[in-house]
């Protein structure tokens, strides 16, 4: 898993890297803008059902109900996001670029299926060599499709089909046979036509998983938000050249964001076993390891930007990046934040406090806009990194104590 998640985010960061080495800050202010207008309405819709669906430790729901469910509100996410382009004053360039990003996303989101599948399993090579080869395709086809036609929209469309190539021929295929082996029972009926009748005759259980997961859709949709918000400000106050430049350096962070989640995803099965099984020692444990790790990876990077931030950026990018290495230092700090925060995150998915994250991260959300539209006129791209560390605090603060109160409920059931 941490091999898969690195590559893949090298890989992701990559996207950005080409685009910076072949266009300009502009272009990479537009790629961000486009994914700032898709990942919050996505997120939502997902509703993080694989997380949900990894700790699903007494299997009460089928792949193929996972599956129908995430094509209903996919489907829901491409009219929500056409509607805000129609709402919006966008150019047709951004609009096509924005369409276009909406289907790739909605592809990826079938494949996110297949990883819940995988990880519920503990089938972690599965999904670390579909993120492998899904990260180098996006890599490749993006770069070659941008440096052809020196367009966004078109350069997208190649992600498009990569993602569609990986989603057919490895992740749909394996996650069939492990179904497969999983119960013998399946060997009569295929996935695509168990989908298909869950679509059609059990919209009772999809309803279900839906009233399970959505506050953890709007959860993920504020988190977006949260994170998308500096994003918005910059554009608003600074344009699009700031925005390039802000991306292509909170995106360096991504990297290290990657390995923790490649951790949170490893743990999450054992993690929610031990909550549900009141093994509540293990638990901690597991936490506390975990909360360690993603600081010590968090605090790497910050080293590493300490010693040649500088070189660092002019290396991968250009000299232009280059001038703002303070800049990437405190989008490293804030990283190392989130780390921390991260990992009371998938503890608390494990201990299934669903609900209890809607209004924590509504306050993350509040105190990121006020701080990011205060700071960014004054200070500029500092402001949006300082709003981005404040939000980080909260949730650390918020989250920790949701843990806690889980543990102390779940120990009170056990006497």
């Amino acid at each position: 898993m941490m091999l898969g998640n690195g590559i893949y985010a090298l890989c992701q960061w990559g996207m950005l890297v080409v685009l910076a080495k072949l266009g300009s800050p502009e272009v990479v202010g537009r790629f961000a803008l486009a994914t700032a207008i898709v990942t919050p309405v996505i997120m939502i819709t997902n509703m993080q059902l694989r997380s949900v669906q990894a700790t699903d430790a007494k299997h009460e729901y089928h792949l193929a109900d996972y599956i129908s469910v995430r094509i209903v509100c996919s489907t829901a996410a491409l009219i929500i996001i056409l509607a805000i382009l129609g709402i919006g004053n966008f150019e047709a360039a951004a609009i096509t670029a924005t369409l276009t990003l909406t289907l790739a996303k909605f592809v990826e989101s079938l494949s996110d299926v297949f990883y819940g599948f995988f990880q519920q399993h503990e089938k972690m090579s599965l999904l670390a060599k579909s993120m492998i080869l899904k990260g180098a395709l996006s890599v490749l086809v993006l770069g070659i499709m941008f440096f052809l036609f020196n367009r966004l929209p078109l350069a997208l469309i190649g992600l498009l089909c990569a993602w569609m190539l990986v989603l057919i021929l490895y992740d749909w295929r394996n996650g069939e046979r492990l179904l497969q082996a999983q119960d013998a029972s399946n060997h009569q009926l295929s996935l695509i036509a168990a989908t298909l009748r869950s679509l059609r005759q059990q919209r009772e259980v999809m309803w279900k998983i839906i009233k399970l997961a959505f506050p953890l859709g709007i959860v993920m949709g504020i988190i977006s938000l949260n994170t998308n918000i500096p994003i918005y400000a910059i554009e608003k106050f600074l344009g699009s050249r700031e925005l390039g430049i802000f991306a292509a350096l909170a995106y360096t962070t991504v990297a290290v964001n990657m390995f923790i989640q490649a951790l949170g995803q490893a743990v999450s099965p054992r993690l929610a076993r031990a909550f549900a099984e009141g093994h509540l020692t293990e638990f901690k444990r597991i936490v506390r390891k975990m909360t360690l790790i993603n600081f010590s990876i968090g605090l790497t990077g910050v080293l590493i930007v300490i010693l040649g931030g500088e070189p660092i950026l002019t290396l991968i990018y250009t000299a232009e990046y280059g001038e703002y290495a303070t800049l990437f230092l405190i989008l490293m700090v804030s990283a190392t934040l989130l780390g921390v925060a991260s990992a009371f995150g998938y503890a608390m998915t494990a201990a299934r406090q669903f609900k209890m994250q809607v209004p924590l991260f509504t306050a993350v959300l509040v105190s990121t806009s006020l701080t990011a539209f205060l700071l960014i006129p004054h200070w500029g791209l500092y402001g949006a990194a300082f709003a981005l560390i404040t939000s980080a605090l909260i949730q650390i603060i918020g989250s920790a104590w949701i843990v806690v109160r889980a543990l102390r409920f779940r120990k009170q059931l056990a006497v």
